[in-house]
């Protein structure tokens, strides 16, 4: 009789678990774009500077973004040994502050950044070639939606002209 009780609970509550644990696969995560990079400080052997991301969410609701680790990597475009480009690391970190990124919309944000100036070198190289700065963001987004918190990972490539 127990065991009934048990088997039949397990039935009633099956639909739900899947319901609410499924709901997590239709979070899409977030694209997310270097929009415009400022130098704000320079010292010895690194700087700071402001780099505005541009933070798009392609779900159908409303995202608070809780928190945002990144990886932000530049190429001057050449390709090594491998043959694949090589990538410097320009900045790594976390941003804690939460952003409300609306439904099918984007938010821009600003990270205040402190990097090398090797990478920031890579970077200008690019830029005297080419004109524009191919970079590649990696990284994590803590998410709370309607059906609760989620880490979405997320990485953009791309290229923008400082």
């Amino acid at each position: 009789m127990n065991r009934r009780r048990e088997l039949l609970r397990l039935l009633c509550l099956l639909p739900l678990l899947l319901a609410t644990g499924g709901c997590g696969a239709f979070y899409q995560a977030p694209e997310v774009r270097i929009v415009d990079l400022r130098l704000t400080g320079l010292g010895i052997t690194s700087g700071t500077a402001e780099l505005e991301v541009e933070v798009d969410n392609p779900n159908r609701f409303a995202l608070e973004v809780r928190r945002l680790e990144y990886l932000i990597e530049v190429s001057d475009g050449r390709a090594g040994s491998n043959g694949e480009a090589r990538w410097d690391t320009l900045a790594v970190g976390v941003e804690p502050d939460t952003v409300r990124v609306a439904g099918r919309s984007a938010e821009t944000v600003t990270l205040r950044i402190p990097f090398r100036y090797q990478a920031l070198g890579v970077a200008f190289r690019s830029w005297l070639e080419g004109g524009d700065i191919p970079y590649r963001v990696v990284g994590e987004v803590r998410a709370s939606g309607p059906v609760g918190t989620r880490d979405l990972p997320f990485r953009s490539e791309g290229s923008f002209t400082p």
